[in-house]
């Protein structure tokens, strides 16, 4: 493993290379060769010498990321975290999918199954602080959940409507899944 001297110190070696390379581009460059046949380059040739005008491919220029705005001395990024264990927080940035992955659209509730398990899947997973409201025909079922699945029960026979949002703490909406529709099979008695 290198020092940091040492690095430093590479760095500072080749200081003086890209200097006169940067300064040779914002000016011409030429080639001169002498009696000996020695091709020397330059940005400044001697007149009395032959020389011949290098161009240079054009170059490919580089733009860096604009640095972060600095805390104000208030802010909550200037303060110590309680422990020195204490995780990064990183800024939530919204959800890029959310979609119901299960029940499939189009399934088959049979009669002798109490239930339906719905699962969403989201990427990046749930965040603590947010919420799941189901929907079964386009109407809240229950209260939302800090949780991506919820089992659903006592569905009439039909054709339903399954949905999903996902909410902040606040309530505003930060995700909506597409609907899929589930057919529940029952048993009817006949006169």
């Amino acid at each position: 493993m290198k020092s940091p001297l040492s690095s430093c110190a590479a760095i500072l070696s080749t200081l003086p290379i890209t200097l006169a390379v940067a300064s040779a581009m914002a000016s011409g460059v030429y080639k001169v060769v002498d009696d000996q046949g020695n091709i020397t380059y330059t940005d400044a040739p001697p007149a009395e010498t032959v020389m011949d005008e290098v161009l240079l491919p054009a170059i490919n220029p580089i733009s860096s990321p604009a640095p972060a705005p600095r805390p104000t001395p208030n802010s909550e990024a200037t303060r110590s975290p309680e422990s020195a264990d204490a995780e990064p927080v990183m800024a939530f940035t919204g959800y890029s999918s959310a979609a119901l992955a299960g029940p499939l659209d189009g399934s088959l509730v049979h009669f002798d199954e109490p239930s339906l398990m719905v699962q969403v899947a989201l990427t990046p997973p749930l965040e603590a602080d947010h919420l799941v409201q189901f929907y079964v025909d386009g109407y809240a079922y229950g209260s939302a959940i800090s949780a991506n699945s919820l089992s659903i029960g006592g569905l009439e026979r039909g054709s339903h409507r399954i949905s999903a949002r996902v909410l902040s703490s606040q309530g505003a909406v930060l995700a909506i899944t597409e609907s899929v529709t589930v057919h529940v099979q029952r048993h009817f008695k006949r006169n």
